[in-house]
């Protein structure tokens, strides 16, 4: 860049305030020739302040441009700061440049990622000067040019191009859906997922008979479940040991085939199947 504008080895362009205002502010305003065209043509409000640099002619740490400013609303004089995906918000009080009358007035503005009044704060700065004593009356029906040019440098504080804030770079995220992804097997098909604790008896899970209740209760090893109680229909699928406790009053073998197969307490063929048919369902 410092080719094209034939600028000499060493060139640095670091003017004060009142050199921006008077040698090239008001030259620029009033259509004179500026000795050396350092300074670009930008519409500032059209792009973020992390895309300038690449637009300027010049510059390392911060960067000059010229840019017109519209109004916010066309029968007022307030600017429009609204730019890119943002806004510039004006900070701290307005500097007169030049003495011993103020040639020019220089706003200091920081941008904001985002909507406002709700955005971001950045670490990019603008320094906006524009002409004093200028008559800022609406020249032209349904026109919202405020200033024909007004000149200003941007540049970051931290001394780099940062592009976002590090608010504005988190993703926005859809609601996280309450519930277990399934589990991927070596295959690559995914697994179902477990079934809710109270869908059905685990494996360490077992029937407690008791006399005295009319139903079977479930118990599990979870310390923190109380005892639940089975419904009907499964606790005709479970099936468990029968309790020794209960006995059969009415000793079928002895009705029928007599004491003749009985050895001691065991029990004869026939009269399992006795006991099976009677603790089995009716057909």
């Amino acid at each position: 860049m410092t080719a094209q504008l034939q600028l000499p080895p060493g060139f640095r362009f670091h003017p004060t305030d009142e050199e921006l205002v008077t040698h090239y502010l008001c030259r620029k305003c009033a259509s004179q020739p500026i000795a050396v065209p350092i300074i670009a043509e930008v519409d500032l409000y059209k792009y973020d302040p992390w895309d300038l640099p690449g637009m300027a002619l010049y510059g390392e740490k911060e960067w000059y441009f010229f840019s017109p400013r519209d109004r916010k609303y066309p029968n007022g004089s307030r600017p429009n700061r609204a730019a890119g995906t943002g806004y510039w918000k004006a900070t701290g009080a307005d500097k007169p440049i030049g003495q011993p009358k103020p040639r020019g007035i220089k706003k200091a503005l920081v941008f904001y990622a985002g909507k406002a009044p709700k955005g971001e704060k950045t670490n990019w700065i603008m320094h906006e000067y524009r002409l004093a004593d200028v008559d800022r009356s609406i020249r032209r029906k349904n026109s919202l040019r405020l200033d024909d040019w007004v000149l200003c440098r941007i540049y970051n504080k931290k001394g780099t191009i940062e592009k976002l804030p590090s608010g504005v770079r988190k993703i926005e995220c859809s609601k996280i859906e309450d519930e277990k992804p399934g589990i991927l097997t070596g295959g690559g098909a995914l697994l179902p997922p477990p079934p809710p604790p109270h869908a059905a008896a685990t494996v360490t899970d077992f029937v407690y008979f008791d006399t005295s209740d009319s139903v079977p209760k479930l118990h599990t090893t979870d310390s923190s479940c109380s005892d639940h109680v089975v419904s009907s229909e499964l606790a005709s699928e479970v099936q468990s040991e029968p309790n020794k406790s209960l006995e059969f009053p009415y000793n079928y073998m002895d009705a029928t085939l007599g004491s003749q197969f009985q050895s001691g307490n065991q029990m004869s063929p026939l009269q399992d199947i006795f006991m099976y048919l009677s603790n089995s369902k009716p057909f």
